[in-house]
């Protein structure tokens, strides 16, 4: 933890030769958030390695239960599941990589910990939806947008790298960050902010079970 805290200064003087202004603290947090959300969390771990975890195994852990079998497949669950998790999460990382840099360091080194939790995990403990995608591939809905983004999906997301859900642990800890904020400057505005992503998080969190991308413990996990 020392480390960490002293990060920002220690790059700071081998950028800046010592000179301490806010300018300076600020651009070294926005270059470290950059380094971490973007290069480490989101091109290293979100990309490269989760998608070679993904191709290591041909069979997995089926870890569903009673409750999982009785979920319907909903398509307009993907509202959440494609096209609000994403924004989430673009949002909350140049918000806080930019604006609230300090808070955004914080939650930089977070979601590195939790990717890298997460691949380590599936390079291990492969678990897979497959049994769920194989029923629904057997019988596709049509004339359904959301259902057809799903398929679309189901061809180029792996289906093993589900235990723990990177969607219900990235999401978790963006609304964390706003409510964080929000607590602290106790605003109206940010109050507001941090109740509308709590409802996304939330959202997302059950759209992974109702498009059958993963298990219930998955969520928990996560």
């Amino acid at each position: 933890m020392k480390f960490l805290r002293e990060l920002p200064r220690t790059v700071e003087g081998v950028f800046f030769g010592g000179r301490r202004t806010p300018a300076t603290q600020a651009s070294v947090y926005v270059l470290l958030n950059l380094v971490l959300i973007l290069g480490l969390f989101f091109v290293l771990l979100n990309n490269v390695v989760y998608d070679w975890t993904g191709t290591l195994y041909s069979r997995g852990f089926h870890l569903n239960t009673a409750l999982d079998d009785r979920i319907p497949f909903a398509p307009a669950w993907a509202i959440f599941y494609l096209y609000l998790f994403y924004p989430l999460s673009a949002v909350t990382m140049v918000y806080f990589a930019f604006v609230e840099r300090r808070l955004g360091y914080a939650l930089a080194w977070s979601l590195v910990v939790i990717n890298l939790v997460s691949d380590a995990v599936y390079l291990v403990f492969p678990v897979t939806t497959d049994i769920y995608r194989a029923a629904l591939l057997a019988h596709p809905l049509t004339g359904n947008a959301f259902a057809a983004a799903m398929y679309h999906h189901f061809t180029v997301d792996p289906s093993f790298n589900c235990f723990p859900s990177l969607h219900a642990g990235v999401s978790v800890i963006c609304f964390y960050a706003w409510y964080r904020l929000a607590r602290d400057r106790r605003t109206w505005l940010l109050r507001a902010v941090a109740i509308v992503m709590g409802a996304v998080a939330l959202g997302v969190m059950l759209s992974t079970l109702f498009v059958k991308q993963h298990y219930s413990v998955d969520e928990i996990a996560g």
